[in-house]
């Protein structure tokens, strides 16, 4: 796990999911995905207080039915105060599940992380690319708790050192 979390606290009161071991399935993966797509600028207590909100809204992140999500479902999520409202993550997480649909008729997302070979750079510049809402940190963060890279570093971002993160 990367350095540079909260002092004191596991990653298994962080994150809802095992860190650093290959998702079971499709679906573990898009959850994870979701998690980073939502956690990124907020405390991390929020996102897990508000979790639970997240598998009923989300049809326990079901990718086929996210995929297929309409704008009379966003306008539903955008209302549900069980959640963390941002029309931009929610859109994303809706284009991300298109996206894993197309990874899984391809093999899975295990599959295509393998297909990297251990080239750890390019994986993340991809992972970036092919997926919404991803930047390098929450790409490292993703693919770390994944098991598919060893992030074992934590450089701080300019924000950081600014004070301002």
């Amino acid at each position: 796990m990367p350095r540079g979390g909260p002092e004191g606290v596991s990653p298994e009161e962080i994150f809802p999911f095992p860190v650093g071991k290959t998702p079971p399935d499709d679906r573990a993966y898009f959850e994870m995905l979701t998690w980073f797509v939502f956690g990124a600028g907020l405390n991390w207590r929020v996102l897990r207080s508000k979790w639970p909100n997240f598998h009923s809204a989300f049809d326990a992140f079901d990718i086929e039915r996210v995929a297929r999500y309409t704008p009379k479902k966003v306008k539903r999520l955008m209302d549900d105060a069980g959640i963390i409202r941002n029309e931009k993550k929610v859109l994303g997480t809706i284009e991300n599940a298109r996206e894993m649909r197309g990874i899984a008729a391809a093999g899975g997302m295990t599959t295509w992380l393998r297909g990297y070979r251990g080239d750890a750079h390019a994986l993340i510049g991809d992972t970036k690319k092919r997926f919404h809402h991803i930047g390098d940190v929450t790409a490292r963060m993703f693919l770390t708790c994944a098991g598919a890279i060893e992030y074992s570093t934590w450089e701080p971002t300019a924000r950081q050192r600014a004070g301002r993160a």
